[in-house]
């Protein structure tokens, strides 16, 4: 018992200010590792962001680590050692420093390169270490304060109870303090001016955005929603996307004006009353009387993307009726976190009361109904339809683009795949009703026919919002195993912690890349699922291939725009 301390002793002899060299070990050699590649590029305040977390991370294990040893009272090294212990350790860390650091901006120039992007010109270090030395700072104080305040609780109870019972109690009355302070006041404080201020910024109208003079769009003559009130999201929907004549001179055919309805938030006081107004639109514009009917999901912000829907109004013709339901203000990360459930509940009372509509009408006189949802947009919508609409009198089909880690079916799809087929291009049952392809790839490739609904999924490999998952912080994800995805690094190693770090901050950059790669959706591939899943007459290849061309230049020329 000669090396053991008395719990006095030992808070004698580690003052709070003095660091705990296993946490500072063990930051550092996680902070180098997040200088790996991953999925996409990181700007240098990113990777400094990263690096502080990993740090912080680090040094929370090791410094916890030990403390958890002691307070077991298991045995330690000798005090002779300590001095040898921590120059290998710090020895093993410079090492890995000299090793890693050097290779950052190769190693971003090769996820660059298979992204098609063009390579950094600087790692910018300097930004890069000052960030995350900030942020490890930070982290390190906030938790300091965290743990003076779990001490002051337990010192409060311990005139009561024993010791250690003080020092549980203490914790659990704390915890559920800052739990019900956090949650039932800042969180609540932050969501309401996020709101507010994403709402102000709703009212506006984006650059470009026209009211419509035709008579098939809402915020047009004889539209049930007035042009304010489909708030900025909508009048874009409303203002992009082919008129008659443009599909008319793509198609050397007579088409029709297509039908876009868009109920913004201010359009009704309730989600019910939005789509009650959005159907009346529809019926008066006979939406009901077209070919096809599709109920588009948005995103956070009521955004939908112009290219998931303008290739089929061109292959159809202008035979189409699109229908959209706003459900928030925020960005789709911000209404994911602060807003759970919102974009599923709006998508499933948008699919009932068109739907139920939709049933009433004779088989033969109704258009075919297929659902769309890119991003946060996916995830409502995969989940919009009861299960009676997949039996029966069945929904005809959807295309779900870059569906979030959290869609049901897709993480179904994923784990109960045929084998032999990868986690990042999974085969589900021959491809009868499920499809899903990647850049380039082709949806009537299958091992059996279509059978009565056709979904087909847009995923690419290196789309981050799609293939995070929280397992990655102990285990390394099926994804990364061989063969891995075409545009997916070779240099990227799983590590524990890191990984699940990395692909998170990946997860804010997705689309800040070229279309066909991350969570940019091209327009070839829109065109392809839409063939697939529409079968549209008289259409070919070399029709696709200049309709991708065409969506393509314009997406470019229109972005800088909007």
């Amino acid at each position: 018992m000669k090396n053991r301390r008395s719990p006095r002793d030992e808070k004698r002899a580690a003052p709070w200010w003095r660091p705990s060299y296993a946490g500072l070990f063990l930051g550092f050699l996680l902070f180098i590792l997040t200088f790996t590649p991953s999925l996409v590029p990181r700007p240098p305040l990113f990777q400094g962001l990263l690096g502080g977390l990993a740090f912080f991370i680090g040094y929370g294990i090791g410094h916890g680590g030990i403390a958890l040893w002691r307070y077991l009272q298991l045995p330690e090294l000798p005090r002779s050692w300590w001095l040898g212990a921590n120059i290998v350790l710090a020895l093993a860390c410079a090492a890995a420093a000299i090793v890693y650091i050097p290779q950052a901006a190769a190693w971003q120039d090769d996820v660059r390169a298979r992204l098609d992007m063009p390579p950094v010109e600087t790692a910018n270090l300097l930004l890069v270490i000052s960030t995350a030395a900030g942020v490890a700072v930070l982290m390190m104080l906030l938790l300091r304060g965290l743990i003076a305040g779990f001490r002051a609780a337990s010192a409060l109870v311990y005139r009561w109870v024993p010791r250690r019972i003080a020092g549980l109690l203490g914790a659990v009355i704390f915890a559920v303090l800052l739990v019900t302070l956090v949650n039932g006041t800042l969180v609540s404080a932050i969501i309401t001016a996020i709101d507010k201020g994403q709402a102000l910024t709703d009212v506006t109208s984006p650059p470009g955005a026209i009211q419509p003079t035709e008579a098939t769009r809402s915020g047009g003559p004889g539209s049930k929603i007035a042009w304010q009130d489909l708030g900025r999201a909508g009048k874009r929907f409303v203002t992009e996307g082919p008129r008659k004549s443009e599909i008319e001179a793509f198609t050397g055919r007579p088409a029709l004006e297509p039908i876009r309805v868009f109920a913004g938030l201010r359009t009704a006081d309730t989600p019910e009353e939005q789509v009650k107004l959005a159907l009346a639109d529809l019926i008066a514009m006979g939406a009901f009387d077209r070919s096809i009917l599709v109920i588009a999901t948005p995103t956070g912000t009521g955004w939908v993307d112009n290219n998931g829907i303008a290739p089929l109004e061109y292959m159809h013709h202008g035979d189409i009726a699109t229908v959209a339901v706003q459900y928030s203000y925020l960005q789709s990360p911000l209404s994911l976190v602060l807003e759970p459930g919102r974009s599923q509940d709006s998508a499933a009372e948008v699919f009932r009361v068109i739907y139920r509509y939709w049933q009433s009408l004779p088989k033969d006189r109704r258009p075919k109904l297929y659902l769309f949802g890119l991003s946060l947009g996916s995830l409502g919508s995969e989940g919009s339809p009861p299960m009676y609409a997949w039996l029966g009198d069945a929904f005809d089909g959807a295309v779900w683009s870059g569906p979030p880690f959290r869609n049901r079916i897709w993480r179904s799809i994923q784990r109960d795949r045929e084998t032999g087929s990868p986690a990042w291009r999974p085969v589900f049952e021959g491809g009868a009703n499920f499809r899903v392809i990647g850049h380039g790839g082709s949806a009537e490739e299958a091992d059996r026919d279509w059978g009565r609904v056709r979904i087909v999924y847009i995923v690419y490999p290196t789309d981050a919002i799609v293939f995070f998952e929280e397992r990655m912080f102990y285990r390394q994800p099926q994804w990364m195993a061989a063969p891995r995805g075409e545009d997916v690094s070779p240099l990227l190693q799983w590590f524990p912690i890191v990984t699940a770090l990395q692909v998170g901050i990946d997860m804010m950059f997705a689309a800040e890349v070229p279309p066909g790669h991350g969570h940019d959706i091209a327009p070839a591939d829109y065109i392809e699922a839409w063939t697939a899943v529409s079968t549209p007459k008289d259409w070919t290849a070399g029709d696709a291939s200049r309709l991708a061309e065409k969506l393509q230049t314009e997406t470019a020329s229109s972005s800088s725009s909007w």
